[in-house]
C-alpha cells in the first residue's frame, strides 16, 4: 500500500514507538496505559476533540490530523490519520514472518474464521479478527495486534463497495484466501451482482498475482461463482459432488455435522447450512497438516457467541439466535433449515434485511412468501421494509424490535421453539431477555 503524502521516515518513527507499546487505540473512552491513540474521524465524531484526553488517560503517543493542535512529545500530528494507522498497519505486516489467510464472503465467513482458528490452533500459534473488525479501520488494527512470534492469522475482510476487498488486500498482503460463497448483500452499495462478484474475487485475484511458496486458495466447489475459478494451487471442497474435499452434511436435533471419509464430525452450530463453515475450516485444517481428529476435536468443542447459530434454552422457550447477519441467502438458509427441525411451536421473529437498494421489495417478498409457505405457527417481521409486502395471512408487522418487546413483556410466550433473525442493525437480539 503506497504512503499517501506520509514519509516512510514518520512511519518508522512511529513504529519504532509501536514496538515499544504496541496497544492500538481509535476510542478515547477505553485508553489503557500505553496506548498509542489514532484520532480518526466519522460523520458524527472527531477523534481531534479528544487528543489531551487521551494523553490524561494514560495514552503513550496520539496521532492527530488538526493542524492546529500544537506539536508536543506525546503528538505526531500528520496529513490524515486513517491513512497513517492503514500505512503503520502495512509496514507492520512486512515485518512479519506470520501467514495471512484472507477470508470473505457473503455468509458464514466469520463462523468460519473462528472454526478455522481453533483447528489451526491445534497446532500452530494463530491469532483472528476479534468479532467483525473486517473493514478499513478494523483490518489495521488486526494486523497491529498480531505479535511477531504469530505463526498464521485469520484476518476477516468485508465490502460494501467496488474495490474494497482490493484495498484491504494491499494493507493485510494475505499468503492464502477463502471466500465462503458469494450472496446478494450491501447489493445498493455494489450496484449489481456482478459487481459483488468481482469485488469479492479481488481476494483470491491478491493471491495469484502475488504468487509466493505460501500463496493457495480453498474454493466452495458448490458456488456458481466460485467453482470455475483457476489456480495452480487451489483446493477445492464440496457437499454436492466430487472435489478435493468432498463430504455429506447432515444434522442431528438441529446441530450442523458433516460426514468426512466416514468420520463424522458434529458441532454446536444450527442449521445444516453451517455444514459449509465446517467443511471449509476441515479443508484449511488439512492443508496445513492439522491431524483429522484434532480438527474434529477442534470443531466439536468450539461454542459459538454474539448471537451466531446459537441454540438457547431459556426458562420458558428455545431460541435459535441468528441476530449478527441478515442478507437474502442467509434468511433462505436459516428458513428452510429451522423449517426442517422437528419442533413444537415454532415460530419466526424476522428482522429486515439492509442494503437491498432497487431489489429490497422483491428480495423481502421472496423471504415473506417462504415464511408463508411453511406453516409455522407464528411470524413476526420486523422493520419498515416490511411493511410493503405484506399481505393477509398469519403475520405480524412492527415497525422495530424494542416495539415488539414491549408486546412480548405484555403477552408471554411458553414452550415454543423460535427462530429469532436479523442483523445487527435490527437488534432482534433484544428479544431474548423476555422469552
Amino acid at each position: 500500500m503506497e504512503c499517501n503524502r506520509e514519509s516512510i521516515e514518520k512511519i518508522k518513527e512511529l513504529y519504532s514507538h509501536y514496538l515499544k507499546n504496541p496497544s492500538i487505540s481509535t476510542d478515547s473512552r477505553s485508553i489503557k496505559k500505553g496506548d498509542i491513540f489514532f484520532a480518526l474521524k466519522g460523520d458524527n465524531f472527531d477523534g481531534n476533540n479528544f487528543v489531551f484526553q487521551a494523553i490524561e488517560q494514560g495514552a503513550s503517543l496520539v496521532v492527530c490530523d488538526n493542524k492546529q493542535i500544537e506539536k508536543g512529545d506525546k503528538i505526531l500530528l500528520c496529513e490524515n490519520s486513517l491513512t497513517m494507522l492503514q500505512n503503520l498497519a502495512t509496514y507492520h505486516r512486512k515485518q512479519l514472518k506470520t501467514t495471512i489467510i484472507g477470508i470473505s464472503g457473503t455468509n458464514g465467513k466469520t463462523t468460519t474464521k473462528e472454526l478455522i482458528q481453533v483447528v489451526l490452533s491445534k497446532k500452530f500459534k494463530t491469532l483472528a479478527t476479534k468479532g467483525n473488525l473486517n473493514n478499513h479501520i478494523g483490518v489495521p488494527l488486526t494486523l497491529l495486534s498480531i505479535p511477531c512470534d504469530t505463526e498464521i492469522a485469520i484476518v476477516e475482510m468485508g465490502a460494501n463497495h467496488v474495490g474494497e476487498i482490493g484495498f484491504l488486500c494491499d494493507i493485510a498482503m494475505p499468503d492464502l484466501a477463502i471466500l465462503t460463497n458469494i450472496g446478494t448483500a450491501h447489493i445498493e452499495g455494489f450496484g449489481s451482482r456482478e459487481n459483488i462478484i468481482k469485488t469479492k474475487k479481488e481476494l483470491f485475484d491478491f493471491v495469484k498475482n502475488n504468487s509466493c511458496e505460501k500463496s493457495h486458495i480453498f474454493v466452495n466447489f458448490d458456488d456458481e461463482a466460485l467453482k470455475d475459478e483457476t489456480f495452480s494451487k487451489k483446493t477445492t471442497y464440496s457437499l454436492n459432488t466430487k472435489a478435493d474435499i468432498s463430504a455429506k452434511a447432515c444434522c442431528e436435533n438441529g446441530y450442523a455435522q458433516i460426514l468426512y471419509k466416514d468420520n463424522l464430525i458434529a458441532s454446536n452450530l444450527v442449521g445444516v447450512y453451517n455444514a459449509y463453515n465446517i467443511l471449509a475450516a476441515l479443508t484449511i485444517g488439512l492443508h496445513f497438516g492439522v491431524e483429522l481428529e484434532q480438527i474434529k476435536k477442534a470443531i466439536e468443542q468450539y461454542t459459538p457467541s454474539n448471537n451466531r447459530s446459537q441454540i438457547l434454552k431459556t426458562n420458558n422457550n428455545t431460541l435459535i439466535l441468528d441476530c449478527y447477519n441478515a442478507n437474502p441467502s442467509s434468511c433462505t438458509s436459516s428458513i428452510e433449515s429451522f423449517a426442517n427441525m422437528e419442533a413444537n411451536h415454532k415460530m419466526v421473529f424476522m428482522g429486515a434485511m439492509k442494503e437491498l437498494g432497487d431489489v429490497s421489495i422483491q428480495e423481502h417478498k421472496r423471504v415473506f412468501d417462504l415464511l408463508q409457505s411453511k406453516g409455522f405457527e407464528r411470524i413476526v417481521l420486523i422493520g419498515e421494509e416490511y411493511r410493503s409486502v405484506l399481505e393477509e395471512g398469519k403475520v405480524e408487522w412492527y415497525a422495530n424490535s424494542e416495539e415488539f418487546k414491549e408486546n412480548l413483556i405484555e403477552n408471554k410466550i411458553e414452550e415454543a421453539t423460535i427462530l429469532i433473525k436479523g442483523s445487527r442493525s435490527t437488534k432482534m437480539e433484544v428479544l431474548k431477555d423476555v422469552l
